[in-house]
Formats: C-alpha cells, structure tokens, sequence
C-alpha cells in the first residue's frame, strides 16, 4: 500500500483546517488585527513554493508579528517574534481569516458537493439556514451512513431521515460520507482511495476547505453498527483532528481499544456489550470520558455536542503507534511504526517548564510545541523515557509557516523538535 501518497494527501488537506478555537476564547489582539494577519496568511497560503508572492507573504507575515510583539515591550526583532507566536488563540483567528471560503454556498436544505479526491463520488452536506461564508464558524458532525440491506445508505438518503431534528440542522454543519459498497472495506485505508477511512478523511477535508468549521467541534458520528465501527476506527488513527466520537442504534467496536481515546470523549446510544465494554477498560486506563446512554436519541447526542469541546492542547498524550496510522496524537509524532507493543505517552507541565516522553523502541520523536505547553522564556526540561536535558527552545516565524500542515487555528504550533531515543 501507498501509504505515503495518503499521508501526503491527509497533510495537504490539514492545511485547510482554519476554524477558531471553541470555547468562545478569541485572543488578546482586536479582530481588525487578526483579520490583517489572516489577510497575509492566506497570500501565503494561496501562492506556490518558490514564487515571489509566496516569500513576500513571509516577509511581511515576519513584520506584522514583529510590530505587535514591539507593541508588547521587547525591542529585539527575535524576541518580538516569540512574543507574538506566544498569542495561541489570535494565530488561530488569523488563520480563520486566511480561508476564502466557498462563496454560493448557501444554507436551509441539503446539497450535494463533489468529493475531488475521488472523482465521480458526491457527499451531501446540510447547513443552517442562517449560513453566510466567513461568518460565525460551526460545529461539523461527519456522519457516517447505516450498512441496510446489503448495501450503505446514500448519504442525501440519510440525510433525508437522520439528524433532521431543527436545533440540529440550524446549529451545526452536516456531511454525510460515501462510504464503499463493500461493507469489509470499511475500515481499510486502501492505496486506491476507495477505503473507508480515506473516505471519511478526504470528506472530511472537502468540507472544512469549503464550509467555516470550528476546529475544536468536530464529531464523528456512527449510526448502525457498521457505521459506529468505522467511525472508532477512524477516531483511533487521528484522535487529535476530532472532538468527539457518537454511536447511535450500534454497538461499539469490538476490535478498538479505548488507549488512543483518553482526550477524546465518547456517546453511545442504544448501543450493545461491546460499549460497556469498551467503557470499562476506558475506566481502567483512568479515562473517564465514554458516556452510555441506553435510550438515547440523536438529540440527547446533540445536547452531548453541547457540553463537548475537543482539547486542542492537551497535557497527557497517550496513543498506540501503528502503520501507518497513528504515527502522531496532538503535540507528540514517531516515524510511522507497526508491531509496538506499548504507547507512547507524553506529559507537559508548564508549571515547571517539563516535557516528559515514554515512548516504546522508535529510533526518534517529534514534540510540537506552543505557548499552551511551554513557556518560552524559560529553559525547557525534556526528559525521554528518563534521560533529561535541558535547552532553550525559540520558536519563529518560518517554523509556524512550516508547521501549517500540523497546525488548526484551535492549535497552532510554532516550532518543533526532534529527537533521537535511546532505549
């Protein structure tokens, strides 16, 4: 399999994943000044490696963060920069501003929009009546159809019987995915395209390149068990990229463990024994974030949205390496590994300005960082399965542009690191 051709493409698309923040956290800086950040980000964005408009972009990115760091007190260029990377939120806001987003695309009934990854497939995609590109960005549920005699439902049909409850359809964007004919491709990332997984991805990607999502609500939805499944399973190789996993009328994965899910909550409603049990072992790994509800409905799903923000940056970072996914989980990447008998998990304190990482027998790790993890005035104490140093990590500008592709504007990292394991 052609896992990097997928990988590529994954990354290509996470550079269009420019919604803010949610909660309601929109920065120090006035959206007048995000919005002129947002501006320059997205020339950058929009022009190819090597041409002048691209290095232009750059360099007048590199001066409007120096100008606002000055405004913060540090007269050195270097030291406004790392000033500036420091405003997390403000960066995110400015890459919402950067996205021109699909202009006629309008709310109030469900449309069809081709999926360009896979030519000649189509998702259909519902949102608010009250829809305006560049407006208020919304929550995205990515809904997996039901597996119903013998083959999957097409996704205008379940969007014609499913998720058409009013406080839905009026408060959140809805793409239902096409899935493969073949249920047993369901789960598969396949080197063709036609697998399940890239199925969910790449809709994934169309949607949030076209429609203002925020970043930090997005949620996989399952309805059937098949669907439920292939939503775990798709949950498990990028936990970092949702908010939360939903199972309606299915039961859970059999074949999923909970140790990629300990930042990503789960709802399961009217489902069956593998549920439960998956909400256990979830309990013995000290997770506390699977919640069961027997007689559930797609709006006591929806009243769970409410109350279910993703974590952007969290603190503790656990998650079973595979092939070729998952290689990475928030702020923490490995060279993709198969065969990996223990997680890698990963603990910052900024507090004390430490990063600890256990990690199993790779050769190297990658930390992502921002100013949510440490503080880069200080001197940062990196401890790898217990061998401590301590350096001085400044982050800078072509470090952020560097890291589009790893970055969402409920995250934005601005430098990386990384380094060699020794067992």
């Amino acid at each position: 399999m052609n896992h990097s051709l997928l990988r590529s493409g994954f990354l290509l698309l996470s550079l269009l994943v420019l919604a803010p923040a949610a909660p309601a956290q929109t920065g120090e800086l006035a959206e007048k000044d995000q919005q002129a950040l947002g501006k320059i980000l997205g020339k950058f964005l929009g022009a190819k490696p090597g041409d002048k408009e691209k290095e232009k972009a750059r360099e007048n990115f590199g001066k409007e963060l120096e100008k606002l760091g000055k405004k913060k007190g540090h007269k050195d260029t270097t030291e406004a920069h790392v000033a500036a990377l420091g405003l997390t939120a403000d960066l995110g806001r400015a890459l919402y501003f950067a996205v021109e987003y699909k202009l006629n695309l309008r709310g109030g009934k469900p449309i069809s929009e081709e999926l360009g990854q896979v030519p000649k497939t189509s998702y259909a995609l519902s949102l608010p009546s009250t829809y305006r590109p560049g407006g208020a960005p919304l929550p995205l549920i990515l809904a997996i159809p039901e597996f119903k005699d013998g083959k999957p439902v097409s996704p205008p049909e379940f969007l014609t019987t499913h998720l058409n409850e009013q406080e839905i359809r009026e408060g959140a964007a809805i793409a239902a995915v096409p899935m493969p004919a073949n249920k047993d491709d369901w789960n598969l990332l396949k080197e063709d395209r036609s697998g399940g997984i890239a199925m969910v991805m790449f809709t994934w990607g169309d949607v949030i390149g076209k429609v203002g999502i925020d970043a930090n609500r997005i949620y996989l939805f399952g309805r059937g068990t098949e669907a439920v499944t292939a939503a775990m399973h798709v949950a498990t190789r990028y936990p970092h990229r949702f908010a939360g996993v939903i199972g309606v009328s299915g039961d859970a994965a059999a074949d999923i463990a909970p140790t990629n899910f300990g930042n990503l909550p789960t709802f399961f409603a009217a489902a069956g024994a593998n549920a439960s049990t998956f909400e256990a072992k979830a309990k013995e790994l000290g997770y506390g974030n699977c919640t069961l509800q027997a007689d559930g409905t797609a709006l006591d799903a929806w009243a769970w949205i409410g109350k279910t923000a993703r974590s952007p940056n969290p603190l503790k970072v656990t998650f079973q390496p595979g092939d070729p996914f998952p290689d990475r989980a928030y702020w923490v990447r490995i060279p993709a590994t198969a065969g990996l008998a223990s997680p890698v998990v990963a603990e910052a304190d900024r507090a004390t300005n430490t990063i600890k990482v256990k990690v199993p027998d790779v050769r190297q790790v990658t930390l992502l960082f921002n100013a949510e993890l440490i503080d880069f005035a200080k001197p940062v104490n990196i401890e790898i399965n217990g061998k401590a140093r301590t350096e001085k990590i400044v982050p800078s500008v072509d470090d952020m542009l560097a890291l589009l592709t790893q970055s969402d504007n409920g995250r934005v990292y601005v430098t990386q690191r990384t380094y060699e394991v020794t067992q």
